[in-house]
């Protein structure tokens, strides 16, 4: 039985479909934030992200992904 395939959308195109939401998914945070997926849910798991349970996934507050996004691109601003 072949793997399944699973599909990691661009930070751009992660950033389109979080317009207008409050939650982002794991894979969508991975990508906005250059992450691996399953380093994000490890850090959920530590309690290093916020999240709240949505059935059997979790979801990540897209305010809270946009604050780090922000603090990075500070950061980035700021070493130069």
């Amino acid at each position: 039985m072949p793997e399944p395939v699973t599909w990691t959308p661009s930070a751009a195109e992660a950033l389109k479909r979080l317009k207008g939401r409050f939650f982002a998914t794991t894979t969508e945070t991975a990508a906005l934030l250059h992450h691996d997926p399953r380093t994000i849910r490890n850090a959920i798991d530590a309690g290093e992200l916020p999240s709240v349970r949505v059935g059997a996934t979790r979801r990540i507050p897209v305010s809270w992904i946009t604050e780090q996004a922000r603090l990075s691109a500070d950061g980035r601003a700021g070493a130069a």
